[in-house]
């Protein structure tokens, strides 16, 4: 079995290679590109659900729900200049305020489970859940409505793991059947189906292979997966100036 910080670990590899290589303008259209170029942009999917069971994980075992909230609104906010400079070149956009990165999808999912866990009536919690979902659709934050729904499904179906991977698999299937386009091609696409491959793939490692045991050294893994996050997009940033200079 593996640690958590080690399946981050695991993760950071695929997904800067991903978001590289799709981050770039020259395969912005994917249509006519090789498979094995397919391959490499979707393995970036491998760490979304590892982020996911990071959020549901951490509002179990939190000391500071507050804390928690606070770390990844900072960390949201400063994430927010390098993943605009990658997606758009620049800050002089709207784009900013409307395209906003994972992190704040990971807030409004942590802000859900505080909401889930509250002592709330039912409908209230999910009309105050769904309020959320409808911001992440408004902001277009990553993984926009879905995001929120995957990590409340693995917080309530924790003990129910066949369930959990139905849960999971549905969401999973939505979002990249909408992002793919939303036809009857698109679920023979190698977008879609290498998607779902690497999405199923952290799942399996996350649930099979992966403890819920932190590593040796928690603190350094922690503030390191919070730096490194904004940093890889801040050198795609670089990456991307030098390749259209040239």
């Amino acid at each position: 079995m593996i640690d958590r910080d080690t399946a981050k670990l695991i993760a950071i590899l695929p997904m800067t290679i991903g978001h590289l290589l799709s981050y770039q303008e020259s395969f912005a259209e994917m249509t006519d590109k090789p498979l094995w170029l397919h391959l490499l942009v979707e393995a970036s999917l491998f760490a979304p659900p590892v982020f996911f069971f990071s959020i549901a994980d951490g509002f179990k075992y939190t000391r500071s729900r507050k804390k928690y909230a606070l770390r990844l609104l900072v960390f949201a906010l400063i994430t927010q200049i390098p993943f605009t400079l990658a997606n758009q070149g620049t800050l002089l956009t709207t784009q900013i305020f409307l395209n906003l990165n994972i992190i704040f999808t990971l807030l409004m999912s942590l802000a859900a489970l505080i909401v889930w866990d509250s002592k709330l009536k039912l409908p209230v919690r999910i009309a105050a859940i769904a309020a959320l979902d409808a911001v992440t659709l408004l902001l277009q934050s990553e993984w926009m409505l879905f995001g929120i729904l995957i990590v409340l499904g693995l917080h309530i179906f924790r003990e129910k793991p066949k369930t959990r991977l139905i849960w999971f698999t549905v969401c999973a299937f939505g979002v990249e059947f909408i992002s793919n386009g939303m036809s009857i091609h698109t679920l023979i696409s190698p977008p879609f189906l290498f998607g779902m491959f690497f999405l199923l793939l952290s799942y399996f490692m996350m649930t099979v292979l992966c403890s819920e045991k932190k590593g040796k050294h928690p603190k350094f893994a922690k503030w390191f997966f919070y730096i490194f996050y904004p940093a890889h997009l801040l050198m795609i940033f670089f990456v991307k100036l030098i390749v259209e200079r040239r």
